[in-house]
């Protein structure tokens, strides 16, 4: 089986010009993202360094280094073409990014009020709870602490919450007046 031909290869002045024609439609494109625009300016500075070595070598007659340096000035405009495309408009934010960029952070902020809406529900549990006898001591608070937390569907790491817990001016005050 022998070699088809596809389509002429390009001659260099014509893949130069190409290649220049693509950088110029997309040197500048600006999004609300930080280290999309840092890496565009690297590739944009990357790919007219490479075509303008591939210029001078094409002038002192070395077309294997010319050519060497239209493919890497290819590679660079095509992040700079990828990275143009691959925004994703969307109808209620700019771009994909900055929606996950968001939604991430909310959802780092929930887990946070959530464990701390849970801690207090707790310290409110023991609370209300009445102790026996002269009031609360540390045996008997984690006792109840872990009869109130035995309902609770994923409640994991009961030890390093109840270490937690025990730090609340709330339930120091509880062991305070079990105390005297």
């Amino acid at each position: 089986m022998g070699w088809r031909v596809v389509h002429e290869p390009k001659s260099y002045d014509e893949t130069y010009r190409d290649l220049a024609a693509s950088l110029g439609e997309h040197l500048v494109d600006q999004t609300d993202d930080a280290d999309a625009n840092f890496f565009r300016e690297i590739r944009r500075d990357a790919a007219l360094e490479m075509l303008t070595a591939a210029s001078d070598a094409y002038e002192r007659r070395a077309l294997n280094h010319a050519w060497y340096f239209l493919v890497r000035a290819a590679e660079a405009i095509g992040y700079l073409v990828a990275s143009q495309v691959a925004v994703y408009p969307r109808e209620d934010d700019a771009d994909l990014r900055s929606s996950l960029r968001k939604s991430g952070s909310k959802g780092g902020t929930t887990k946070g009020q959530n464990a701390k809406k849970r801690e207090d529900e707790i310290a409110e549990k023991l609370r209300a709870a009445k102790p026996s006898g002269n009031g609360w001591d540390k045996s008997a608070l984690r006792k109840e602490y872990n009869r109130v937390t035995d309902g609770l569907e994923n409640y994991k790491d009961p030890d390093r919450k109840w270490r937690a817990l025990l730090k609340r001016a709330d339930i120091q005050d509880l062991l305070s007046k079990g105390q005297l």
